[in-house]
């Protein structure tokens, strides 16, 4: 008998294993953007699919201390470099990406500096051997990666409910 329990306890490990290493080749989800400067994190972002297409919502963003400025529920700071000067939390930054199997990540979609009102063409992929997503934004040839990191329960602020990205259209800013 506790043998079979055993077996059976050690299949389920396994499988679940397996599901978690499915997963992390997944980029829908939340994930937490740090600052190349100060390596502090500065939003958390919802990535989310629409119509076989990804997209990027800013859900929370934080201060220079890492303590809550924007919740995409109590939304504050405006992107004052837009032309509608929409709430930083609520607003889709990366758009329209369109997943190539043959290279495991999705590309020819844009990406938004926010803070500065430029679109750029953008891609990302997961890499799984340092467990992040590897998101570059570019103009022609050029261009510069950025490295997001999943995000885990305690990066949300304390009574964050996360919200359903099932449910949501894009809202893709004007320019």
């Amino acid at each position: 008998m506790k043998k079979s329990s055993m077996l059976l306890a050690l299949m389920l490990l396994t499988l679940g294993g397996v599901r978690a290493l499915h997963a992390a080749d997944q980029v829908e989800g939340f994930w937490k953007i740090i600052d190349d400067e100060t390596g502090r994190m500065r939003s958390i972002i919802a990535l989310y699919e629409h119509q076989d297409k990804l997209y990027g919502r800013l859900v929370v963003t934080f201060d220079e201390e890492e303590k809550v400025k924007n919740t995409i529920y109590a939304p504050v700071e405006r992107a004052v470099a837009l032309p509608d000067k929409p709430f930083f939390a609520g607003l889709d930054i990366v758009w329209e990406l369109q997943k190539d199997a043959k290279k495991d990540r999705w590309d020819k979609g844009k990406i938004l500096d926010p803070k500065k009102g430029k679109v750029y063409s953008s891609e990302l992929h997961w890499d799984p051997v340092k467990k992040h997503l590897v998101v570059r934004g570019k103009i022609g040839p050029f261009g510069r990666n950025q490295f997001w990191l999943p995000a885990t329960p305690k990066d949300f602020p304390e009574g964050f409910e996360l919200p359903d990205c099932k449910q949501w259209t894009p809202k893709i800013p004007r320019t």
